[in-house]
């Protein structure tokens, strides 16, 4: 149980920061020995964690959300044109998670791909230090395309989500904050789709692990993921956002080294 406690801690906290919750969960599970041990298959536990950081999303970017709904309610232009950006961002991850969906499965148990994913996203981040001036609301069409591929790519362990959404926009001259409104709005079809995407697969797993473990990943990555918002944000104000790439060197350079000693 304090396995699936220290799982679902690691989700929040992650999954929100610019330091990939996927890639996080891969060598946790590793290091706790649950792939090895065939108590974890596929990545049924992963998105049923990304569900419980669903639910903060909607929480914590409920001003956005309700905002875009609001306007496509009353068929404000401004409204449909932020729609069919998110639509441009979204069609990569369609595409990949349906492609590639088993191959990215197997990457949660490479090591060595999870090490050298984390110093790569670090290197991400570390571009945006001189970028954070931006003042646009939006992302222009060409971002958005950018934005979609970032998305695309952190179906991957170790490759962040919102590091690479943020990243793209911040490049594309939009406002740090409001870059992170559109990486987390974007984030909620993404994450419902994967979602469904293994709805089976969610169902069988719980029967395997059992209801309580997950029901407790489930709410821990809930609150843990409601703290990291804030910090997220507080980071991003002081455009800061770069400060996180050491951080993932020395994971990154950690999880080699692990790699190095299971070989």
């Amino acid at each position: 149980m304090i396995a699936y406690l220290v799982l679902g801690l690691i989700q929040g906290l992650t999954e929100f920061l610019p330091v990939s919750s996927d890639g996080h969960l891969a060598l946790a599970e590793n290091l706790l020995g649950l792939r090895a041990s065939g108590e974890l298959e596929g990545v049924f536990f992963d998105v049923a964690v990304h569900v419980a950081t669903l639910a903060a999303i909607v929480i914590a970017f409920r001003a956005p959300l309700l905002e875009l709904a609001g306007g496509l309610l009353r068929r404000e232009e401004r409204a449909w044109r932020d729609l069919g950006l998110y639509a441009i961002a979204s069609v990569p991850t369609v595409f990949v998670g349906l492609a590639f969906r088993h191959q990215v499965e197997a990457l949660y148990a490479n090591l060595l791909f999870v090490g050298l994913a984390f110093v790569a996203m670090g290197g991400i981040l570390w571009t945006t230090r001189t970028r954070m001036g931006g003042t646009g609301e939006r992302p222009a069409p060409l971002t958005a395309v950018w934005i979609g591929l970032g998305q695309a790519a952190a179906v991957a362990p170790a490759i962040s989500r919102s590091g690479c959404t943020i990243t793209a926009a911040v490049w594309g001259g939009v406002d740090p904050v409001r870059a992170a409104n559109f990486s987390f709005v974007l984030g909620v079809p993404a994450i419902a789709g994967a979602a469904l995407l293994e709805a089976k697969d969610i169902v069988r797993g719980v029967h395997q692990v059992g209801l309580a473990p997950v029901a407790v990943a489930f709410v821990t990555a809930f609150v843990s993921g409601l703290f990291a918002i804030g910090l997220l944000r507080r980071f991003l104000r002081a455009k800061a956002f770069h400060r996180f790439a050491p951080y993932l060197w020395v994971v990154g350079a950690l999880t080699l080294a692990l790699w190095a000693t299971r070989r």
